[in-house]
């Protein structure tokens, strides 16, 4: 099975984010993502889990 590879702007699209949130999040390690050079990538199952596991919410409770 080929996976499939989300860029940032996808990603936040799919999450209903805005970019510089996906980015914040990403570069804090706080979402699953891979660095490709210069650019993050995500493994379109990822963010699924990530959302399911509950991990935004409990972030946005800190804030």
């Amino acid at each position: 099975m080929e996976t499939k590879w989300l860029i940032v702007i996808e990603a936040a699209q799919y999450l209903k984010m805005g970019r510089s949130t996906v980015y914040k999040l990403a570069q804090e390690g706080k979402l699953p993502t891979h660095k490709v050079g210069r650019q993050w990538r995500f493994d379109a199952k990822e963010p699924d889990k990530w959302l399911k596991s509950g991990k935004l919410a409990s972030l946005e409770e800190r804030r």
